[in-house]
């Protein structure tokens, strides 16, 4: 007996177009909106958003401009670029989101929603595959180091989207040269100058790049004589535009910065040098000894290679590994390496950095125990994953259905890996735990009790007592950048505050507390109402008029 089943060819293109549509952009933009808000409200009920120290340095930021003593633009200071704080201005000017962190989580959300779409949008463009797209998107998207720092103020997520769009309109420049397509790379490279530092290097890579690809050079001269013939200046006076174009636009963040800089603080390369500078941070540690990777090129490899493999996970990051090398061996693609280039260049730009002593990576395993600590930073391991996302979408594309299978079998191995705590999301941990964290103190507790107004002298630098979790207005606090409040605090502390933490060994412990004509002062018109080994609070005495 023969059965036959015959099906119509409308019904299979039905089908066939359903399917495809579950992985579309309109499902990756679904799935990361509601791991967005998912994984934003777990870490708000967990009191999580605000726990790396940093995260409320660039909410304070962001309040004192609009909030602050002294409000206005020069509250973005010279140190941190500016445009996340930027973003973060119209929801800091609401008291909830700001003390809370949701107004990062709005900001960082958003980025991450965004890249993910545009990280989709890269591997179809490079691989023409939407299931490979949406498995990369998937890759990014559940990563749980990314989907912990998209719900806090911090600037990773920031920087992230302006990578991805910038590289998916530069990629379509170079397959398709349209000059609409450099000037959108270009802006949204403008846009990662003014969010990180690691904008800059990319940017460079950028121009690197598009030099390499219309490199006017025939052949190496043998010969000066020869120089003409090998010098193509049709291909000369092309590169000459493309850079001219990329570079007005793409390096202006920069010049502003550098006027910026100029303009408010009188050094355009304050952010470089000053007290404050990474630069300055990280001479403490080498001074310690503890700067393991400076002058080290083998050990920043190493370091910035464990870093990102935990930020990326560590079975993806080798699966991403191999689809990098399979990429790199494909002839086909005669931009393979100028692809792998841009894609992989925050790698070599965090191995430059520690190898130079501009940053600083403490990560277990391979920090020595001997150290102060042993985690640190180690959330710049995430600037890698958008790399791994799409080199995973490569090899997913080129996979049988068995190896896709297989793939997707690892992928869900990774997170029984971080459920059975063989391993863990680290820029989690850091946040929590490690030297990054913010640190609770009692003081905070009792200033939001006892607090009942007034000026607060506070340096904000030191950061051991929270404004945030204080209770205290930013429109009330006194710290370095509210001039001439400051300054004049340091020499006639009673002359505007009402309340003065004195934090171990920060500026107003070194200034006012430790001289000691200083410290008779204070305690003419102040009493100690709060002490504990790290921390002082002084409240102003309620002294008659002629007799201050």
């Amino acid at each position: 007996m023969q059965i036959n089943f015959t099906i119509k060819t409308e019904k299979l293109k039905l089908f066939s177009s359903r399917v495809s549509g579950l992985f579309s952009e309109r499902s990756v933009l679904l799935i990361s909106f509601f791991l967005a808000i998912t994984s934003t409200t777990w870490f708000f009920i967990m009191d999580k958003i605000v726990a790396y120290g940093d995260a409320e340095s660039h909410l304070n930021i962001a309040k004192r401009v609009v909030d602050g003593l002294t409000p206005g633009f020069a509250q973005l200071g010279g140190i941190w670029l500016p445009l996340p704080h930027v973003f973060l201005i119209p929801f800091v000017k609401i008291d909830f989101l700001w003390r809370s962190g949701l107004a990062g989580s709005i900001v960082s959300g958003t980025a991450y929603i965004i890249s993910a779409l545009f990280i989709y949008k890269i591997i179809l463009l490079l691989f023409n595959n939407k299931t490979a797209a949406f498995m990369g998107a998937i890759v990014f998207v559940t990563n749980l180091n990314i989907l912990y720092l998209q719900a806090t103020p911090m600037t990773e997520l920031t920087l992230i989207v302006f990578f991805v769009i910038s590289t998916y309109y530069f990629l379509k420049f170079l397959n398709g040269s349209r000059i609409i397509d450099l000037i959108i790379a270009a802006f949204f490279g403008f846009c990662a100058t003014l969010s990180r530092y690691d904008g800059w290097f990319f940017v460079g890579i950028e121009i690197l790049i598009l030099m390499l690809v219309y490199n006017p050079i025939k052949k190496i001269p043998k010969s000066f004589s020869e120089l003409s013939k090998a010098w193509d200046i049709k291909k000369w006076h092309k590169m000459e535009g493309i850079l001219i174009l990329f570079t007005t636009l793409g390096f202006l963040g920069i010049v502003m910065w550098l006027g910026w800089d100029a303009l408010i603080l009188g050094d355009p390369f304050y952010f470089t040098h000053s007290e404050f500078s990474a630069k300055s941070q990280q001479q403490g540690w080498l001074a310690q000894g503890q700067l393991p990777t400076y002058h080290n090129l083998w050990l920043s490899f190493a370091y910035y290679f464990v870093t990102a493999m935990n930020g990326v996970g560590m079975l993806v990051y080798f699966i991403s590994l191999v689809g990098f090398v399979i990429y790199l061996k494909n002839r086909e693609n005669k931009n393979r390496f100028m692809v792998g280039l841009l894609l992989a260049n925050t790698f070599l730009f965090y191995v430059l950095t520690l190898f130079m002593g501009q940053s600083v990576i403490f990560i277990p395993h391979i920090t020595p125990l001997s150290f102060d600590w042993t985690l640190f930073n180690v959330r710049y391991g995430v600037m890698m994953v958008p790399f791994a996302a799409v080199f995973f979408g490569y090899l997913f594309s080129l996979s049988r259905l068995s190896g896709k299978f297989f793939m997707i079998l690892l992928l869900m191995f990774q997170f029984g890996l971080y459920a059975i705590g063989y391993s863990s999301p680290l820029s989690y941990e850091d946040g929590v735990r490690g030297l990054s964290s913010s640190k609770r103190v009692d003081a905070e507790k009792w200033l939001k009790i006892n607090y009942n107004g007034g000026l607060v002298l506070e340096d904000d630098f030191s950061r051991q007592l929270s404004i945030i979790r204080s209770g205290v207005p930013m429109q009330n606090v006194i710290y370095i950048g509210n001039k001439p409040y400051w300054e004049e605090s340091l020499k006639e502390p009673e002359k505007y505050a009402k309340w003065i933490i004195v934090q171990q060994n920060d500026t107003i412990d070194k200034r006012i507390y430790q001289p000691p004509a200083m410290n008779g002062r204070l305690f003419k018109y102040f009493k100690l109402a709060y002490t504990s080994p790290e921390i002082l609070i002084f409240e102003r005495n309620d002294l008659p008029a002629n007799s201050q």
